[in-house]
């Protein structure tokens, strides 16, 4: 992040008027993405009486984590794609036509084969979608500009601006707008049908919005990354028939290491959505002013809020340290570590809450703990986050650029894949017992990282 402060000539610190266009179709996208993913697992467990799908919380748990594990994978054979035959653009253009296909399911969805077809289509879509809107944004700057670490933070902002709206727009939705309620105001129906449509709607706003950022990108995008491209200095340099130099290599391997770290971080993290959205529905004081907050305001969107609040400070912060120690920043891993380190006091939280409410089943803990668990949560995240994507556009070599980009987020697949079964877990062994061992997970994780960093960092040296 040092790069955004130590260039003296003014005109490289702006940014073209294609990244903020992009970011702007991020956000549309993720407004629908964020807003319908939280609600599924209650879709799921609620029962049929009340507008749910009546299924099993361990279930319900575990389908829900295959949205955000398949919208993961895909990213994969849509870099494929875009490598080989469509180009980036107009993967994206399918992308957000397939995906809004695919929340609509959600409206006419009586059983859980419905929900598992929208995370099919809905997953095809993004696949096309997410990646190479990264990939896009990495086109507009030179391989090693300074301002490309500041397009991505830029970019993150843009989704966690729509993550956050969407999330608070559609938990309120649910319940208030599409809702039906008694006179008391009692919930008597949820509008999870209607909700999905709306996300549908969204996602063609987010189509129009790229249209326009085309009329700004020329030629980028449009040719597949595996051909001469006039407008990527860095692939016309790569000879594409010949095998990966060592450095080449290293670079790759890397990737590879930090991908799978990255695996455990988001495997806890992804308990907001799913095993511990149920805890905090169930176990949780939500009356404020004689208001019942929706239990994804205390996650998704005071997640989604913090990260655009904290985006700039955390940046500052960066800067700052990196200023300290005489322009070297943190590497990867390290930040990865720190974000181990933030979410295990998160967890923390948790087992304070426990302790709070006293473990009985009947009693409820303050809203306070979810919202101090989200913070901690959110520091953890933006620690590295916002620079995985622009990590493997700086060290993957440019004939797998998309590929790798695509192993990036496969890593928050099978985190995500695995996410749905810690319920099964708590069932088992105790809520407690699980709020324990996460933590001490995680912990020891950071410890390996910190171990570790001189040589990963080598690899690329």
């Amino acid at each position: 992040m040092n790069g955004q402060t130590s260039t003296p000539v003014e005109v490289k610190q702006k940014h073209p008027a294609a990244l903020y266009l992009l970011g702007l179709t991020f956000t549309f996208e993720r407004f629908a993405y964020y807003g319908g993913k939280p609600i599924i697992v209650y879709f799921l467990a609620y029962s049929l009486t009340v507008g749910g799908l009546g299924i099993s919380k361990t279930e319900a748990t575990v389908i829900a984590a295959n949205l955000g594990a398949f919208t993961y994978l895909a990213p994969i054979f849509g870099g494929i794609i875009a490598d080989k035959w469509l180009g980036p653009r107009y993967c994206v253009i399918l992308g957000s036509i397939i995906m809004s296909i695919g929340w609509s399911l959600g409206y006419f969805a009586t059983s859980a084969a419905w929900i598992n077809a929208l995370i099919i289509v809905v997953s095809i879509g993004t696949g096309l979608f997410k990646g190479n809107i990264n990939t896009m944004v990495g086109e507009l700057y030179e391989k090693d500009d300074p301002r490309k670490d500041m397009a991505f933070s830029i970019t993150y902002s843009f989704v966690n601006g729509g993550a956050f709206v969407g999330s608070l727009t559609m938990a309120t939705a649910y319940i208030y707008l599409f809702g039906k309620r008694n006179a008391s105001g009692e919930v008597l129906l949820y509008g999870f049908r209607q909700s999905y449509l709306l996300a549908a709607a969204v996602c063609l706003i987010s189509l129009f919005a790229f249209l326009i950022a085309c009329r700004s990108l020329g030629d980028a995008g449009k040719r597949p990354n595996c051909l001469a491209n006039p407008n990527n200095k860095e692939v016309q340099k790569v000879d594409h028939s010949k095998p990966l130099t060592k450095k080449e290599r290293n670079q790759v391997a890397v990737i590879l290491i930090l991908a799978t770290f990255s695996i455990f971080f988001w495997l806890f993290y992804n308990q907001a959505e799913t095993s511990l959205l149920l805890y905090i529905d169930k176990y949780t004081n939500f009356n404020v002013g004689g208001f019942k907050v929706p239990p994804t305001w205390t996650t998704t969107s005071f997640n989604g809020l913090l990260c655009v609040v904290l985006a700039a400070p955390m940046a500052a912060i960066w800067a700052a340290i990196s200023k300290k120690r005489k322009g070297v920043d943190f590497t990867m891993t390290q930040k990865i570590a720190l974000g181990y380190i933030f979410l295990a006091i998160g967890f923390l939280v948790m087992v304070g809450a426990e302790f709070a409410r006293g473990g009985n089943e009947g009693a409820n803990s303050s809203i306070l703990w979810i919202l101090m668990f989200t913070l901690m949560q959110t520091i953890g995240e933006l620690c590295f986050s916002p620079l995985g994507t622009s990590v493997v556009s700086r060290t993957a070599p440019a004939k797998y650029l998309s590929l790798l980009m695509g192993v990036w987020f496969f890593a928050t697949f099978v985190a995500q894949k695995g996410s749905g079964y810690i319920e099964t877990f708590i069932v088992k062994f105790g809520t407690m017992q699980i709020f324990i061992l996460i933590p001490s997970i995680l912990l020891v994780g950071a410890v390996i990282l910190l171990a570790c960093n001189k040589k990963i960092t080598e690899l690329t040296e």
